[in-house]
């Protein structure tokens, strides 16, 4: 294969300002071209494509570090697929993707099909980017967040106002509990199936004083590769639910806060979940917890704790009891 980041330093060094292409001589079929375009210090490549043929917005994306844009051509006798790396940082990986891009569609003759390919390339090296830019949320993290957003797709499942719903979603905003309803609230754990411990982050977590009701639900279950129930489709899914844009909006941001990109949720359908069971537990007088209160000296905070849920059977509720318990 032909060194195409060698092409790249040589056009870094001798582009100052402008913009610099040079036409690929494979694939033989298509007009393909690697540039540099100097006042943004960025790597690009490009296809070019007859201006009749349209490119399917799902096409045009955005993910760490990359963006690719459908750019006229100064002469308007074509469209020009442009893949911009804007991080240079990436200048490594960015060369092993468009390489792979190039090895792609090396037999490819027409641009309509070269775009087919180069999407599906796109769609597979997007998931590396993230996992190497830091930009994916760990497992845990995903596991916890998932567990969330079935709690939520429950609640908005069997409340009629949508809106006070997604607003009682808290946890995106490192609040001490998740949802907080009325004056009531809930602290969601997930785990995988097996483990009958519940990690308590701090002393507040469970502290039922100030609550007419605090709820803890534990989630269990099980992760498998290549299953429907991601967190991918149960994000979907919820859009689906919210239907009302301004709501579809607004859950949007707060999956950013959680830490999610929108411009780039496929990564999170890697791992799909099997729900082996959802308990509801009201954090009363009795339950296992440690209060701010009841610390013995004031030095003493940010106290993390876990709780044997296997023995906490006399305090569970059922699901009927727990949604009745947030209106």
């Amino acid at each position: 294969m032909m060194e195409i980041n060698k092409i790249w330093t040589e056009q870094e060094l001798n582009s100052g300002k402008t913009i610099v292409r040079e036409k690929l001589p494979e694939p033989k079929n298509l007009s393909c071209y690697i540039g540099f375009i100097g006042f943004t210090e960025s790597r690009i490549f490009e296809l070019d494509i007859d201006s009749k043929i349209e490119i399917h917005p799902n096409y045009l994306s955005k993910f760490k570090g990359v963006e690719i844009q459908a750019i006229p051509a100064m002469d308007n006798s074509c469209i020009r697929y442009t893949i911009i790396l804007n991080d240079k940082s990436l200048t490594d990986i960015f060369v092993l993707f468009i390489e792979d891009i190039i090895k792609e569609i090396k037999e490819i003759t027409t641009p309509k099909d070269a775009l087919l390919i180069i999407n599906q390339r796109v769609t597979y090296w997007k998931k590396l980017f993230g996992k190497i830019t830091g930009e994916v949320l760990s497992k845990e993290r995903q596991r916890g967040l998932y567990g969330e957003l079935l709690i939520l797709k429950l609640l908005l499942d069997n409340k009629e106002n949508k809106d006070i719903v997604l607003k009682s979603w808290v946890g995106p905003n490192s609040s001490n509990q998740d949802f907080t309803l009325n004056e009531n609230a809930v602290e969601v754990k997930t785990s995988k199936a097996g483990n009958p411990s519940v990690f308590i982050s701090n002393e507040f977590q469970l502290d039922y004083c100030n609550w007419k009701n605090l709820f803890l639900a534990v989630i269990s279950l099980n992760e498998s590769v290549g299953s429907n129930d991601s967190l991918y489709h149960l994000i979907i899914n919820i859009q689906d639910t919210l239907l009302n844009y301004d709501l579809i909006s607004d859950f949007e941001e707060k999956l950013e806060l959680a830490g999610v990109d929108i411009k780039a949720m496929e990564l999170y359908d890697e791992i799909g979940y099997y729900v082996k069971s959802i308990k509801y537990y009201r954090v009363e007088d009795g339950f296992p917890v440690i209060l701010k209160g009841t610390l013995q000296h004031e030095a003493l905070f940010n106290v993390k704790y876990q709780i044997d849920i296997t023995q906490c059977n006399s305090f569970e509720k059922s699901e009927d009891q727990f949604l009745k318990g947030l209106i």
